[in-house]
Formats: structure tokens, sequence, C-alpha cells
């Protein structure tokens, strides 16, 4: 099996492809592509520039003083029909082409007329180089003032702006090239810890899925070490359980002799006595169903919860409690019905041991099912419900024999619901006491 490259492996390979990509880029969009080069200019509009008979911003031109002439290549033949246009002598006037310009060869065949399209029969040649259809590379047009300053028209750009558009081009042509590398190598090193966090939410003691081994070496070393340590505890929880059991069943031999005992004693200490075995017995069962239930898997079937909650009424009443049933409609989703069972007679024992009597209600709400435990008894403080639904928590923190119990009737009931899952909430009832909700998902059209 190829053993997998190291996180740092694919940060360095994605650094140093983003270089080499970019750099070449840059090389070719930069000294391949031809140098950015300055609009054309019309002699005769540079000219009404000058003479401030047209704006220059109109024309994508502007005008300037200095104290020097132009640099650059000159064209004396230019320069003459420009003086000769505005009057002055040749050396007051200079035509010089820019650097970045490449200079046209002009030259003068025969000075006379000349028949040329556009220009009509009888024009000079001075007056065709002044026609607004013909243009230059960009050049300089300067005449020399009076009082020794030179005023200049050009072109209006900008040579570094320009070179930005080329280097703003190279850039946007990476990051287009670049984009695929880096979206295949981010998938590459997040795939997997997504794939991770998605697997680890779903793990429980319960369950005996394992988390998957794949992508780079580190997420492979994350996920060994979390299926090492969910080993541990399902060792550690069943190692626990199985000593709870061994407790229990060690406790029901002298309790059972006691009962045995109970039955010849004097009738009042007779029945405080099967009373307190009683109380005894029924602890020792609380804390094996939940030691259980936070171990065993959740085994699901089709279960018809109308009648699930019908029995457990029925249980409740025989053994002496109040507790009503109703259902808006039949019902039925697969869940673990022992789990489930557990559940609501812990919770029917709370409100009959709080309330002196319970209500169950079936009912289905919002792409959810929802059965509501509720009586008329003191309720719970706001404070109290988050502590209530831990382990070994009791409302009544005295331990007293009048209120009995081992704080782990909303635990057990609260471990229920997740394992389907769900939810357990605690809700004050409108008209004083408590609702206990077990929010399940609907699977009532599952199989």
């Amino acid at each position: 099996m190829r053993r997998p490259w190291r996180t740092a492996t694919w940060v360095a390979l994605l650094t140093l492809a983003t270089l080499l990509v970019a750099q070449a880029v840059s090389f070719a969009v930069v000294w391949a592509l031809p140098s950015p080069q300055a609009p054309q200019m019309n002699l005769g509009q540079a000219v009404q520039v000058l003479q401030g008979e047209l704006p220059a911003g109109r024309v994508g031109l502007r005008r300037w003083q200095q104290d020097a002439p132009p640099r650059g290549e000159g064209n004396p033949w230019l320069s003459a029909v420009v003086a000769d246009r505005l009057g002055v002598p040749q050396e007051a006037v200079r035509v010089a082409w820019r650097r970045d310009a490449d200079p046209p060869a002009v030259q003068v065949i025969k000075q006379g007329q000349l028949q040329r399209s556009g220009a009509g029969e009888g024009t000079h040649v001075e007056q065709a180089l002044l026609l607004p259809g013909l243009q230059w590379p960009a050049f300089e047009l300067a005449v020399r003032r009076s009082d020794g300053r030179w005023q200049v028209v050009g072109a209006d750009y900008s040579e570094l702006m320009l070179w930005r558009r080329q280097v703003l081009l190279a850039l946007l042509a990476g990051a287009l090239l670049l984009a695929p590398l880096a979206a295949w190598l981010a998938l590459r090193l997040t795939g997997p810890l997504r794939r991770l966090a998605d697997a680890s939410a779903a793990v429980s003691l319960q369950s005996d899925a394992r988390l998957p081994l794949e992508g780079p070496r580190e997420v492979q070393a994350l996920a060994g070490a979390m299926n090492a340590a969910r080993q541990r505890l399902r060792d550690q929880a069943a190692e626990v359980t199985q000593l709870l059991a061994a407790v229990a069943h060690d406790l029901r031999t002298p309790l059972t002799g006691l009962r045995l005992r109970a039955d010849s004693a004097p009738p009042a200490q007779a029945e405080r006595m099967v009373a307190d075995i009683q109380r005894m017995t029924q602890m020792i069962d609380q804390v094996l169903d939940y030691a259980r239930g936070e171990l065993q898997p959740v085994q699901r079937q089709p279960t018809a919860l109308h009648t699930l909650l019908a029995e457990c009424a029925q249980h409740a009443q025989a053994r002496g409690l109040a507790v009503q049933c109703s259902a808006d409609a039949p019902l039925t989703a697969r869940v673990d019905a022992l789990l489930l069972r557990r559940a609501l007679d812990n919770l029917i024992d709370n409100a009959a041991r709080y309330a002196g009597a319970a209500e169950l209600r079936l009912h289905r709400e919002a792409g959810t099912i929802l059965i509501d435990v509720a009586d008329r008894g003191p309720g719970i403080a706001a404070a109290d419900k988050a502590r209530l639904l831990q382990p070994f928590q009791r409302q009544e923190t005295s331990r007293s024999r009048s209120t009995g119990g081992t704080g782990l009737g909303l635990a057990v009931a609260q471990g229920a619901a997740r394992q389907h899952g769900g939810a357990l909430h605690v809700l004050d009832r409108p008209g004083g006491g408590l609702i206990v909700r077990i929010v399940l998902p609907d699977t009532a059209d599952a199989r």
C-alpha cells in the first residue's frame, strides 16, 4: 500500500507550483507579448489643440509648457508643414516621435499637387498631412513661445498605466490557471477532514462503526487515535457495566433473605422493611438500565407508538399510579421499543413521585414525533433544568426517603432520545406543572 503524503508536503507542492505558474505566466505576458504602445495621433488635431481651437481632452491629447524642446527623433518635413500652417519660423517648431513609438519614414517624392482619396483634387502635400483621417504614431508637437519656453502637445496617456494593465492581465491569467490546482488540493486536504468530522459526529459507544483512515498521514493518524480512544472507552464502559451487574447480583441475594425475614416480623415493621427492600431493588434496576442503555446499540423495529404508550400507562396503573394516555392518531415508527419503554417508565415514575399523577400524549408536529409526559407538580426551576438532565442529579438534594429516586430518570430518557437521533426537552406546563417531551425523527413511513 502506498504511504500517504504529509500535509506539509502537499502545501509545499502547492506553493512551488504557484510560484512556477505565476512566473511563467508573468514572463509570457510581459515579455512574449508586445510592449504597450501609445495611442495614435493626428497632426491636424494637434495643431488645433496647440492653437486653442480644439479642447485637448476631447481628442485624447494634453497641452503643457516646458523649458526645453521635446527629446526624441524629429522630422524636419513635418516641422516645416506645422511652421507653414502656424506662420512661424521652422526652427521655432519641433515634431519629435516618442521614444516608445515606432517612427514612420516620411519622405516627399514630389512637391506639388497630390491626387488622394478624401483629399480632393488640387490638395497640396502639406494640406494632406493635416487631414483628420491620417493617423501617426505618438509624437510631441512643440512651438517656442516669445519668452523662450516651449508649448507642447502630446498624447494623454500613462506608460505606467499601460504596463499595469499588462501586469493585471498576467495576474488574472495566473489566477485562472492556478484556481483548478488550488481547488483540487484544497479538496484533497479538507475532504478527509470533513468526512472524518461527519463520521465522528455519528460515532457513539453503542455504534460499532470505525472512523475512515484516509487522506494525508496526519489525518489518518488522528482517525486512528480517535478509533483507539473510542475502543478504550467502550472497554471501560463494558467493565463498569459488568461490575454493576455483579454488584447487583450480589445485592439481590441478601435482599431476598431480608424479604423472607420481613414476613416473620411484626406487621408494622414488616411493611416498612418491604418498602425499603423494594426501593433498593428499584434503585439497582435503574442503575443497571442506565449503564446498559449507554452501551447497548439501538435495535430499531417498526413499532406502534400509540400501543406502546397505552401499555406503559396500563403497567403504571397496575402499580397504583394515576396515569392517563392519549394519541392524536395511530402512529408507527422505527424505534427500540425496550429502550423507549424504559425511558417512559422513568418519566412516569418521576411525574407520579412529585405530582401524584401523569398524563401521556402522542402527536406529530413539523416532521417530528412528540411524546409528552406531563404533570401538575411543582415543576423545575429554569436554573436546575440543565443540571437535572445529568445522571445522579435530583431536584430534592437531601436524598430523603420520602422523595426517593436515584436521579437517573431524566438522564435515562435523554439517553434514549439521543440514541434515536432526537432530543429531550423539559418545558413549563401552562397553568402549572411540567412537560417532559421526547422528540424523535419522524420515521412513520419507514419500513
